[in-house]
């Protein structure tokens, strides 16, 4: 049930939410508990646990590792676009976090726990507190077994805004248009916002796409010191994802 009254934005997507990340309490609320498919929002729970893993000490970026096909053939994979299957850690979580390679997701949960990586990921999930409704079926977002991974609005900002507080580096990475990989390829970014620049301050954060999950994005931006994070979920097309996030920044920015 919402609870916080808030402005009629039309936004088009089913779930979405507005957080000013120095005060817990939503700015904009839209269906904040109703459960959707995240699709590759899911990446950064699996960012969260690599940076964990790289502050622990129990993975390197210079750790070489390799790609495994997915089966989905028609996913994003960072195979192919380069057909290329030895990587680096860093060159994995860049493609993970800025191109959405699934591939690059999947072979970094495998490092991080070969046999339960969505138990691990669930596990942490709790840990966050976020609610029971979240379940991570996969490293990447993708399906699993007929099962898809779901979260909540008010999960997702749960989940971005201790990313962000634990592993603020994370912005360094999502904030590149493009990333030019140790072996010079360029991976390009899903965010298209920040290659057109058109939300000053924004550094961030992860697209999705499946069937399932239509489009979402979770955005982050600051300006004159104030930090926002926004979700939406379950938009018809990419073009309204980004108008969606550009709608919610503008209003949060103003109060």
């Amino acid at each position: 049930m919402d609870t916080t009254p808030s402005p009629d934005l039309n936004i088009s997507a089913e779930s979405a939410a507005l957080y000013n990340m120095d005060d817990t309490k939503p700015l904009y609320e839209k269906s904040p508990e109703i459960v959707t498919p995240i699709a590759s929002i899911t990446k950064l729970m699996t960012t969260y646990l690599v940076l964990q893993a790289i502050h622990n000490k129990t993975l390197s970026w210079d750790e070489t590792l390799q790609l495994e096909p997915l089966d989905d053939k028609a996913a994003v994979s960072l195979y192919m676009v380069t057909n290329k299957k030895t990587w680096t850690v860093k060159d994995l979580y860049a493609a993970m976090l800025v191109m959405s390679a699934n591939d690059a997701a999947e072979a970094l949960g495998k490092r991080l726990d070969k046999t339960d990586f969505p138990g691990k990921m669930n596990k942490t999930a709790k840990k966050l507190g976020l609610s029971s409704k979240s379940n991570f079926v996969s490293a990447s977002g993708l399906d699993s077994g007929g099962q898809e991974n779901v979260s909540t609005s008010k999960d997702l900002y749960l989940l971005a805004s201790s990313l962000i507080t634990k592993y603020p580096e994370v912005l360094d990475m999502t904030s590149k248009a493009s990333y030019k990989t140790s072996s010079g390829y360029t991976v390009e970014s899903t965010d298209a916002l920040l290659a057109n620049k058109e939300i000053d301050g924004l550094d961030g954060l992860k697209t999705g796409f499946t069937d399932g999950a239509g489009y979402c994005f979770v955005g982050t931006a600051k300006q004159n010191g104030k930090r926002l994070i926004s979700i939406v979920l379950k938009t018809s097309t990419i073009d309204a994802r980004f108008q969606d996030t550009k709608t919610l920044m503008a209003y949060g920015f103003k109060n």
